[in-house]
């Protein structure tokens, strides 16, 4: 069937419009994508001078240069806002590779991990977590955006290798996760212990030890 030139420069439109507007996900309510990173990039930059709690949506909008009625209707607090903002500014989860020895990639990856808690995305982690406390939607977008992604992904690492006989079959596989990424976080909120290699090492040898199989199942 031919395409018009009408039906072409409707097809454009939309693709514009794909482009300029994205979904909430809270509200199914569309964002001017422009504004929305106007706004996400004022707040993390107002973090950083101010802190949150001098942190006002009246100074993010003159900053951002939007409204402040735009900024309520796609946040319902502040604190729901610098949780998004500071979302964007940590660093991507270290991806988790199949080495074809699950013990091994999760190693791999827990170092990783702790290498980036060293850094800037220790701090934010740090911030989210203290910013997840003040109410319940900003847990859920902590928990949604930053928790659950990395739980589903070493779950799935960890059944994997419970599949192919590197692990019990009889695990409680959410509960290994937190025995994994507690430690790390405990550390990082309370500065009791530092997140080095060595701790790092002792804590997967202790962790993924008492999970393992003796004798792994040749497959």
């Amino acid at each position: 069937m031919p395409i018009y030139i009408s039906d072409y420069l409707q097809l454009s439109l939309e693709h514009i419009i794909s482009l300029t507007f994205i979904s909430d996900p809270a509200t199914g309510r569309r964002r001017n994508a422009v504004s929305h990173d106007a706004i996400l990039d004022a707040t993390y930059v107002m973090l950083e001078e101010i802190g949150f709690d001098k942190l006002s949506l009246e100074g993010v909008a003159a900053r951002a240069g939007v409204g402040k009625a735009t900024i309520y209707r796609w946040w319902p607090n502040k604190s729901a806002l610098a949780m998004e903002a500071l979302l964007r500014a940590v660093e991507p989860m270290p991806p988790i590779g199949d080495s074809g020895a699950s013990r091994h990639d999760i190693e791999d990856h827990m170092t990783r991990l702790s290498q980036l808690l060293r850094g800037k995305s220790g701090r934010v982690v740090r911030e989210m977590i203290a910013l997840a406390q003040f109410d319940d939607e900003t847990m859920r977008i902590f928990n949604d955006n930053y928790l659950e992604p990395r739980r589903v992904a070493l779950v799935n690492v960890l059944r994997r290798g419970a599949q192919r006989g590197e692990f019990r079959e009889d695990l409680d596989l959410n509960l290994v996760f937190d025995l994994l990424y507690a430690p790390l976080l405990q550390r990082l909120l309370t500065g009791s212990a530092d997140i080095d290699e060595r701790q790092i090492q002792s804590q997967l040898k202790l962790v993924l030890g008492s999970i393992a199989l003796d004798q792994p199942l040749v497959q």
